[in-house]
């Protein structure tokens, strides 16, 4: 019996209002959080990434359609988990003085797509 390959895939599931929104049920085990369920049509299934006993292993908040309240509230709910921050200095944004920096490293907002 031919054991199948472990790949990891990422999608970008734009106006998420939980999982629900998008056609996927979650389930949390003490082994991890796993999809039970995609429902058909849902823009999940439409999408054809999200598989019924996938592992959801990670996530990715952008915050470009957040206040700032919120930001910090998601922030301090971490804990002592790995977080990755994608940070940008742009200039009269930073609050710090003498931090001004006018190159535009990336995109103003959250990608349209992620591959």
């Amino acid at each position: 019996m031919e054991k199948e390959e472990e790949e990891t895939r990422e999608l970008l599931l734009p106006n998420w209002k939980g999982s629900g929104s998008h056609g996927i049920t979650i389930d949390q085990t003490d082994d991890g959080v796993f999809v039970r369920r995609v429902q058909q049509n849902s823009p999940a299934a439409k999408m054809g990434v999200v598989r019924e006993g996938d592992q959801i292993v990670g996530a990715t908040v952008y915050f470009d359609k957040l206040q700032s309240g919120e930001v910090a509230q998601l922030l301090a709910t971490m804990g002592h988990h790995a977080v990755g921050l994608r940070l940008q200095r742009k200039g009269d944004r930073s609050p710090l003085p003498d931090q001004a920096w006018a190159h535009d490293a990336f995109a103003p907002g959250s990608p349209e797509v992620v591959l």
